[in-house]
């Protein structure tokens, strides 16, 4: 027996079926060739790999298994307090805070960046320090 009330029931059956109607309109606005809401679409595949990226970014990963430390960037760090998760690219500071969950958020946040600057930069093919890898958006 649920300890949750009808309502909430209701509630998160609706939430449910308005998730699904969303995705479906999303899928539908792709196979149309258009832009779901949002004003862009992005293809993740196209990110670079996230082991090869942190290193190219100065980040020397150490440890076994999923998720590798390394020293943050984000704060004066002596000690590693950042986790890499390096078959996703999610990263996570114990220390500061810092987290996003790829490379593109990553290099977003260590280059002060929004979404709108870094598709423009990437459609303009412009290559920087900070504009290291290449998105297609």
């Amino acid at each position: 027996m649920s300890s949750y009330s009808p309502d909430v029931r209701q509630f998160h059956k609706a939430k449910q079926a308005e998730a699904v109607r969303n995705a479906k309109h999303a899928q539908q606005q792709r196979q149309q060739g258009r832009k779901p809401a949002g004003g862009f679409s992005f293809d993740r595949t196209r990110l670079p790999a996230p082991a090869p990226y942190y290193e190219s970014q100065g980040l020397a990963l150490k440890g076994r298994g999923a998720w590798l430390d390394a020293v943050c960037p984000f704060h004066a760090d002596s000690k590693p307090s950042l986790r890499v998760k390096i078959e996703t690219g999610a990263f996570s500071c114990m220390a500061c805070g810092a987290h996003g969950g790829d490379v593109l958020a990553y290099h977003m946040q260590l280059h002060n960046m929004d979404v709108k600057q870094r598709a423009t930069l990437s459609r303009l093919g412009v290559e920087t320090a900070s504009n290291s890898f290449h998105l297609s958006m």
